[in-house]
């Protein structure tokens, strides 16, 4: 499904076989889903503000969703470093690039998603976005696409017939 948009493959310099410690790639699922019900549960209740017409989206609207954001992180971060340090595993996951890129990446990627979102909303406020309400909406649709995004992921090798 939608070959035409790939890109012609290029030389991979990198190596064949990645490892990673297998506690720190654990924690890192567990982190993930936990980035996931966090944004989902920030986003609801975002979402619920922006239908609130009685008072328009300001300031201090965008500050309180940028603060459960990182309280999120800080949340799942904890989380992730407990888990890493509970685990007796001292193996690691061989991947090679293909799984690499598509699962293990992603699920980083996905457990900073509070934080990405956090540096990308600081960079259009500093960037000079003048309207609190664009930037609020530009926020609950970055929450949604990192949960949207990793769904995909999950889905991503899964045949069905």
């Amino acid at each position: 499904m939608l070959g035409f948009l790939r890109r012609k493959a290029e030389p991979d310099p990198s190596p064949k076989i990645l490892r990673v410690a297998s506690k720190k790639f654990n924690a890192a699922v567990g982190a993930a889903m936990a980035a996931i019900h966090e944004l989902e549960e920030i986003t609801t209740r975002a979402k619920s503000r922006m239908s609130d017409q009685k008072r328009p989206i300001g300031q201090g609207d965008l500050e309180e969703v940028l603060r459960m954001l990182s309280d999120a992180k800080r949340r799942i971060d904890s989380e992730m470093e407990d888990e890493i340090a509970k685990s007796d595993d001292q193996g690691d996951t061989e991947w090679n690039k293909d799984g690499y890129d598509l699962l293990v990446a992603p699920t980083f990627r996905m457990a900073n998603s509070p934080q990405e979102i956090i540096d990308l909303t600081l960079r259009a406020s500093d960037g000079g976005a003048k309207s609190a309400r664009l930037v609020y909406q530009l926020v609950i649709a970055e929450m949604d696409v990192a949960v949207a995004r990793y769904y995909v992921t999950l889905n991503t090798g899964i045949k069905t017939e």
